[in-house]
């Protein structure tokens, strides 16, 4: 018996100083079986690599997500940026490919800008966005108008019902970009 590789009762180790293979389960490993007992050692999954649009402002490491859409609330197209970027540079070059169906544009005091005002103008649009109170010369205001913008800070709410974006648990804007873009197709089949 001592020479059958069981170890048991009537066997020594000093008769098998090798355990049995069959006394470990052999564990899975990119080149075949490992035949060691316990598991390979794993040195971390390696550096994530690429552009993480996360910014410092005022409330911490923050970013900010651009949105763009009809007047309907749905979603027509978005962009990630870092918590610290302006607000009215990456609008233009989002509303570049929907102005010129577009009739009506509206957006917040963070979009008030001369040169986005001028941008809509170009495309025969009209800019319902809300001045900034700091402006020396005021441009016009539709405050009716304005009012519809509800409609996108609906899109946003539901956007943080969905937990993975309301706290951006991802470290690459790849990967962030992809549950928005995820949460966008949900609202679309809703």
């Amino acid at each position: 018996m001592a020479g059958q590789g069981h170890v048991g009762v009537g066997n020594s180790l000093a008769d098998n100083p090798q355990p049995p293979a069959s006394a470990f389960p052999p564990t899975a490993v990119a080149g075949g079986f490992d035949q060691r007992p316990g598991a390979p050692a794993r040195h971390g999954r390696g550096k994530q690599n690429g552009e993480q649009a996360v910014g410092r402002s005022r409330g911490g490491n923050t970013s900010k997500v651009h949105l763009v859409g009809d007047g309907a609330g749905q979603v027509l197209g978005w962009q990630l940026t870092a918590g610290q970027a302006g607000d009215a540079p990456q609008a233009a070059g989002l509303l570049v490919h929907w102005l010129a169906p577009a009739q009506q544009v509206l957006g917040d005091a963070a979009y008030d800008s001369d040169a986005l005002r001028a941008l809509i103008a170009a495309a025969g649009a009209n800019a319902v966005i809300q001045p900034n109170p700091r402006r020396k010369n005021q441009p016009l205001f539709d405050a009716v108008a304005y009012k519809d913008r509800h409609l996108i800070e609906q899109t946003f709410s539901k956007f943080k019902q969905f937990r993975h974006i309301a706290t951006r648990y991802d470290k690459l804007d790849r990967s962030f970009d992809a549950f928005i873009c995820l949460r966008v197709i949900t609202l679309y089949l809703n």
